[in-house]
């Protein structure tokens, strides 16, 4: 279909189609005209003593496509019904246009003789709204934060003007110190930051270092002291101000500030990890930003004096800065060596390698967490943890051998199938010696359990059988049972007789008849009714002394067809 726009399309139809349609038009033939979904219009034209329904798609303006229910199959033409349809269409639209532009001029008319701000604004004098905003500041103090919020970056005298205005918003100091938040108080506060994060983020938009420098040092300064005596739900608005002011300041790229303002970012995050007020929801992304700064020499040796003044046990803050500074300098033996002091608080050593896993320290993880498994220290729930984080990251840094190892290690303990699945991925090609190798430490081992799976998902079928027959195990049998049925029958049917027999020969009575009922019922539900025939045969001639164990095997078998496989 060529390209058509609604408000011309007549000039490219067939004229007797158009003189048709606008007779149609004028003839009110077109009813029940709608909209039904955006720019899919629906309606009924009569024709005479027919109706026909129209279709058609308009994006805004122009026509998309069009149906008619008169249409013969393969016609392609606009018929006249579509075209009155369109044209009733663009008058429609037409008349809203033409009401919405009426409506505008109304209104234009209407504010034109009403007295508005933007009116006042223009038509008095400095002095006079001066005095207005002075009278206004002493009646209302809200609309005074507001002044001085919108205003504070434009001050001069202080190194920080937003610290002023933040100040002017708290409780005043009391003996005891600062004063928990009342709610006026908090509305005030969070009206001042929700004004200052839009001027934060105006800053970082331009690119105006020195006011996000300010404003997000004032929020931080302020407020993190604020969080230990907030209530929960209130302290949970405030930390979510300290997230936005920390992350537009450790975002602000090196180039963008000068030599001294770099270190003064430094300098004030620093004596942050110092005070050790910092909420944990703010930890990882200070520790992260200046555990990558420490490459400096002389800023390393500033956590370093950190660390080694603090009376031990460090703060967590202070500990994971010291390490990550450590790990960020390839120095994961250090690591270990500093996490051997907690060694009767294995609950702080695994919050410190959780930390080295999400700040991306891979190698200082594996190092330290192997080095502390191996000590025992952790209960099940940390240990489980440290694993975890040991694999993902052996995955992250890419080192197989270790990946190997503990997925092996991982196998033993659960016997998880997904794990020997990832094990064959990531060996690939080699997978054939890797499964060798986890065979024989699994027989070393003695473990059944975990052999048979193994056995089982490498099609090792000479292998499981000889598992199976050196565990009289039914259980073991009935899993893998299965697995054997497409080529070796007799051997499922050999094992069955020979556990069963040796079961029999120690039990007696209809209680022992009734179990191998039951072991046997399984095959039956599988369809396996010939190799249970053949399991009966050879145990009731073994054993035809036991009267209840044809009275219990018969019931295997619905009545119906006991005959017609050869059982009364």
């Amino acid at each position: 279909m060529q390209k058509l726009w609604l408000k011309n399309f007549e000039f490219h139809i067939n004229p007797a189609t158009w003189n048709t349609a606008q007779d149609l038009l004028q003839a009110g033939a077109v009813k029940n005209l709608g909209e039904v979904e955006k720019h899919f219009w629906v309606a009924s034209v009569a024709d005479g003593e027919m109706s026909f329904e129209v279709e058609t798609i308009i994006t805004p303006h122009t026509i998309k496509a069009f149906t008619c229910e008169c249409w013969a199959e393969g016609r392609r033409l606009m018929c006249p019904h579509i075209a009155a349809v369109l044209f009733k269409i663009r008058q429609f639209l037409d008349q809203q246009s033409e009401a919405r532009q009426a409506k505008a001029v109304e209104k234009k008319r209407e504010d034109s003789g009403r007295l508005t701000t933007q009116t006042v604004l223009e038509q008095v004098s400095a002095a006079e709204l001066l005095e207005f905003v002075r009278a206004y500041i002493r009646r209302d103090r809200d609309f005074a934060l507001a002044l001085k919020t919108w205003f504070a970056g434009s001050l001069s005298g202080t190194d920080n003007p937003f610290l002023l205005l933040l100040e002017s918003a708290l409780p005043r100091q009391g003996a005891g110190g600062a004063k928990p938040l009342r709610e006026p108080d908090l509305r005030r506060l969070r009206k001042m930051l929700d004004d200052l994060e839009i001027q934060l983020s105006a800053a970082t938009g331009q690119g105006n270092a020195r006011t996000v420098f300010q404003i997000a040092t004032a929020v931080l300064q302020k407020i993190v002291p604020l969080l230990p005596k907030t209530a929960e739900n209130r302290r949970e608005q405030l930390t979510q101000y300290c997230q936005k002011a920390l992350h537009d300041l450790i975002q602000l790229a090196p180039e963008q500030l000068s030599p001294e303002l770099r270190e003064n970012r430094r300098s004030f995050l620093m004596e942050l990890a110092r005070t050790g007020s910092l909420p944990v929801e703010l930890e990882r992304d200070m520790i992260h930003f200046l555990g990558q700064a420490a490459t400096d020499d002389r800023f390393f040796g500033q956590i370093r004096d950190l660390f080694d003044h603090t009376p031990n046990p460090a703060p967590p803050l202070v500990l994971h800065l010291f390490l990550a500074a450590l790990a960020r300098r390839d120095m994961p033996e250090a690591v270990r060596r500093v996490l051997e002091d907690y060694t009767e608080r294995p609950a702080r050593i695994k919050d410190a390698i959780v930390i080295l896993y999400y700040l991306n320290y891979w190698q200082a993880v594996l190092v330290a967490g192997e080095y502390f498994l191996a000590k025992s220290l952790f209960n099940t729930g940390q240990r489980r943890e440290i694993e975890d984080l040991l694999l993902l990251s052996a995955e992250k840094a890419k080192d197989l051998p270790r990946q190997k190892r503990y997925l092996r290690a991982r196998y033993h303990e659960t016997g998880n199938p997904d794990l020997i699945q990832r094990l064959k991925t990531i060996t690939g090609a080699k997978w054939p010696a890797e499964q060798k190798r986890l065979v024989a430490e699994l027989k070393t081992a003695g473990n059944t359990e975990r052999l048979a799976p193994l056995l089982a998902a490498g099609n090792d079928l000479d292998a499981l059988a000889l598992l199976i027959e050196e565990k009289t195990d039914i259980t073991l049998l009935q899993q893998y049972e299965h697995l054997f049925w497409p080529e070796r029958k007799n051997f499922v049917r050999d094992r069955y007789v020979t556990i069963l027999s040796e079961y029999l020969t120690d039990h007696f009575g209809r209680q022992a008849s009734g179990y191998i009922r039951e072991q046997l019922a399984g095959l039956v539900r599988k369809g396996q009714t010939d190799m249970v025939l053949e399991i009966i045969r050879a145990l009731t001639l073994q054993f035809a002394d036991r009267h209840t164990l044809p009275e219990e095997l018969v019931e295997l078998f619905p009545k119906s067809k006991r005959l017609a496989i050869g059982i009364k």
